[in-house]
């Protein structure tokens, strides 16, 4: 019988989001609910020809425009089929079998997916009961001997974020450690560290357009790293990784970037209307600064997202992870659709074990910001 490498036997099955999402409200996988700048499109029709399709990409010219907008140099930016594709560009690099990725918990579950497919192990350090993140406790567990660490910031799914100086002292502890800090939702939280790549030997910093700028369907993503790691990286990298759709796209989309920051500032101010909302619902929700909000309702989560699913309102049910049962997390979108999504919990509110006065639900709500950016 023909068997299948063992790393890729022990691995968990992912759980992506259920099918047939066409012609719902898609709250449940932190995409742009309005769509990518129509001239982007219109860019894209254009491009469409015969010779254009047939041929493969020519990556020079669009990297270098692509460099310059970020601010870092074409030898310090590789362009990837999404994030995910970076994440494993970085186990295909440096991951040998046995080595461990040491990441908070909950967060985005790609990381140990890829490090474990590599053959590698996770250390997994959770989150305290009011889904602060624990430093201290993250640096003392791993000590010395993660070969890499990766940090979502904001973080997914808890929105939360980790403050510039908790990043610089897990970059000095762990010299020898890579870290790869996450800034999928960048255009959210308005935090990056994507300079200090010149400054830390061990920082990788990852984008993606598939959230603000709307191009989730293309897959466009960014890793960020000094030019010797980089150049280590490039030889793993597949020579065609990204197509000239995503490329031609992407050149367009950062021609409309105030399109992207109007979207993102509206996100915030639906994002602040949602939490108060739930406030007033008694529904307790983690802090965020990302484009979704968490939110505890308690034991019969996964019901109520059938619910809203019959109501054609899509939202991500993560009560499959044992430290997040009751939990669903809900993307922010336009003014109208976030009306639709509190009418509909409204209706459901009987369904919900909202705020019982005890001090992991009183702070999971209240807890403050301040200092996020210090």
């Amino acid at each position: 019988m023909i068997r299948a490498r063992k790393a890729v036997e022990r691995l968990q099955k992912y759980h992506p989001p259920l099918e047939g999402r066409a012609g719902l409200l898609r709250l449940d996988f932190n995409e742009n609910t309005v769509g990518c700048p129509p001239a982007v499109v219109r860019a894209f029709r254009r491009a469409i020809t015969p010779d254009w399709c047939a041929r493969y990409p020519e990556y020079e010219e669009g990297k270098a425009i692509l460099a310059r907008y970020f601010g870092v140099s074409t030898e310090e930016m590789l362009f990837t089929n999404g994030v995910d594709d970076a994440i494993k560009l970085i186990c295909d690099t440096f991951v040998e079998p046995g080595d461990v990725l040491a990441i908070p918990s909950p967060t985005f579950p790609i990381y140990q997916f890829f490090h474990e497919l590599a053959g590698g192990k996770t250390r997994l350090i959770h989150y305290d009961e009011n889904l602060r993140f624990p430093v201290k406790k993250f640096l003392a567990a791993i000590g010395r001997r993660a070969r890499w660490v990766a940090l979502a910031n904001p973080n997914n799914p808890t929105g939360t974020l980790i403050p510039k100086s908790d990043l610089k002292l897990i970059l000095e502890s762990l010299p020898n450690t890579l870290v790869l800090v996450d800034e999928a939702y960048y255009d959210f939280s308005g935090l990056t560290i994507l300079s200090w790549i010149r400054k830390y030997p061990n920082l990788m910093v990852s984008r993606t357009f598939s959230k603000a700028f709307g191009l989730a369907g293309l897959r466009t993503g960014f890793l960020f790293t000094n030019t010797r790691i980089a150049e280590m990286m490039k030889r793993a990298h597949a020579a065609f990784a990204v197509n000239a759709a995503a490329l031609a796209c992407s050149l367009e989309a950062i021609r409309h970037e105030e399109h992207v920051r109007r979207y993102g500032r509206m996100v915030v101010r639906n994002r602040e209307r949602f939490c108060k909302k739930l406030e007033s619902m008694g529904i307790p929700y983690a802090p965020t600064a990302a484009n979704f909000v968490l939110t505890r309702v308690g034991p019969r989560a996964h019901e109520i997202a059938m619910r809203l699913r019959k109501q054609g309102i899509l939202v991500r049910d993560w009560s499959y992870d044992p430290h997040l049962k009751g939990y669903l997390r809900m993307t922010i979108g336009t003014q109208s659709q976030m009306r639709r999504l509190t009418e509909e919990l409204e209706r459901l509110r009987h369904l919900m074990e909202t705020r019982d006065g005890s001090s992991a639900w009183r702070d999971l709500m209240t807890y403050s910001p301040t200092g996020w950016f210090a």
